[in-house]
């Protein structure tokens, strides 16, 4: 696939922190990727592997230390609405209504008072949370911040949508119905997804493509086409997970990850 039919494209990443004198850490070396719109890509990887970083610099709030970041063609050098991102703990203004959090950035591109609304307005409902538009964030439960946190980054019509581990905070049963709302949520919007995640069965119950990154420096190691986030959706459950292929392939992700946070001898580290 060339750059020019690619959403996004990263050729020869690399990301090397300085915090002065020698103290530099190569967090991600050799990053190159493909994304297609709407796609569902998972990234997983050992903790400190460089896939925040490796999300920071998609969304533009990292300058790569070596190589290319494009979207559509031009090269990724700020923020930009059309790469929403949804991070762990939900960023919203306490002081603002959930539909206020939710238009702000419609607000600030100038979107007048009534597209704002109906712009609004459906993504609320599309994450269930239409009932609760004027109620204030912190009257709201740690998974209907999210839901909030998610129709925020939708509204603005973003090509690809950037999640930094958004539902690692969540109990269970809130995590289960935020996967279940964010595969809806992606089944009937436009916009690609991009998922960094520890959880093996997360990636695979949602995205389209799982890669898997090696210790730090973080590389791609291995990319895996996968298809039962289809399935679920179909049959409307997740009995898909007791199938064969998708125990192979959990067990050939988690001794892949596994590998790289162990030493020679065995021992992880």
């Amino acid at each position: 696939m060339s750059n020019k039919e690619s959403l996004i494209a990263l050729k020869d990443i690399g990301v090397t922190y300085n915090s002065g004198g020698k103290n530099e850490v190569a967090a991600i070396t050799d990053i190159n990727l493909q994304i297609k719109s709407r796609e569902f890509i998972a990234v997983l990887g050992p903790s400190g592997c460089g896939k925040s970083t490796l999300l920071n610099v998609l969304a533009g709030f990292v300058k790569p230390s070596c190589g290319d970041a494009l979207m559509n063609g031009k090269p990724i050098t700020a923020p930009n609405f059309q790469r929403g991102v949804m991070f762990q703990t939900p960023v919203l203004y306490p002081w603002l209504s959930v539909k206020e959090n939710v238009e702000f950035g419609l607000k600030m591109r100038n979107f007048d008072k009534k597209g704002r609304s109906k712009l609004s307005d459906k993504y609320l409902k599309d994450v269930e949370l239409f009932e609760f538009k004027n109620h204030k964030p912190y009257e709201l439960s740690g998974g209907m911040r999210q839901r909030a946190a998610l129709a925020r980054a939708l509204a603005s019509s973003p090509s690809i949508i950037l999640l930094d581990e958004p539902f690692g905070a969540l109990d269970a049963f809130t995590k289960i119905n935020m996967q279940i709302l964010t595969r809806t949520v992606w089944s009937m919007d436009k916009s690609a997804f991009f998922l960094i995640t520890h959880d093996v069965d997360e990636a695979l119950s949602l995205a389209t493509r799982a890669l898997v990154m090696s210790k730090r420096p973080g590389k791609i190691i291995k990319e895996f086409n996968i298809e039962f986030t289809y399935h679920i959706n179909e049959t409307v459950s997740d009995k898909i997970r007791f199938s064969k292929e998708y125990i192979s392939l959990r067990e050939e992700i988690l001794s892949l990850i596994y590998r790289q946070t162990s030493d020679e001898s065995g021992y992880v580290i």
